[in-house]
């Protein structure tokens, strides 16, 4: 079967990688799969050369990895919703913790009922790995926070979190998919639940500023 993830291999692999220590590290690990690890410059571009290089070809993930790490970026949210859970002291912050938890743990119950229902094992690879290993040290940066910062920063993170997975949803997951029901999961369970939680963490960022 090859590796099971739908990642390109080749000289731009790395790049994967490279890109997946920024911030963005669902939306870039998971665009670089797609893409053939295309990257944009940073800045101005150099002087033009006389190349003809094709554009990216978009290479589908499989079913099998959308359902895993559609699981793993729930499971990060309830990871860190947890934390937030005993953390929190504003009570708009606590009613959005209230419905992360509630909301994942939902969407990960269906998730299990899809893949029964199409047969399909979710299977772990590169970027739902990736995908876990970059939660780690924003949860940690979370549990050293108290207070005002700490309702801010979970704030902010859930703002960035639920940002990168529409983007992912939109760029990759939806342009992938094979099952219908699957692909009805991703329109009209995931994506209305992320929108919506984003829109309730956009509202709170900025009444959340930390206080000098």
């Amino acid at each position: 079967m090859g590796r099971r993830t739908g990642l390109p291999t080749g000289p731009n692999t790395h790049l994967l990688y490279d890109m997946s220590c920024r911030s963005l590290a669902l939306v870039l690990a998971v665009a670089a799969a797609a893409c053939g690890g295309r990257s944009t410059p940073a800045g101005p571009a150099p002087a033009p050369a006389p190349v003809t290089d094709a554009p990216p070809v978009f290479v589908p993930i499989p079913d099998a990895s959308t359902l895993a790490i559609v699981r793993m970026a729930n499971n990060v949210e309830l990871a860190y919703a947890i934390i937030a859970a005993r953390r929190a002291t504003a009570s708009s912050v606590k009613t959005l913790v209230r419905r992360e938890r509630t909301s994942h743990t939902a969407l990960n119950a269906s998730i299990e009922r899809i893949a029964d229902l199409i047969g399909v094992e979710p299977t772990e690879g590169d970027v739902s790995r990736l995908l876990r290993e970059q939660s780690l040290p924003r949860r940690d940066s979370l549990r050293v926070l108290s207070g005002r910062r700490f309702d801010s920063a979970y704030v902010d993170l859930e703002i960035r979190s639920h940002r990168e997975l529409l983007v992912a949803i939109d760029s990759v997951f939806l342009r992938s998919v094979q099952h219908p029901a699957l692909e009805s999961y991703l329109t009209d369970s995931l994506r209305p639940a992320v929108s919506a939680h984003l829109a309730q963490a956009e509202r709170l960022q900025s009444t959340l500023a930390p206080r000098q």
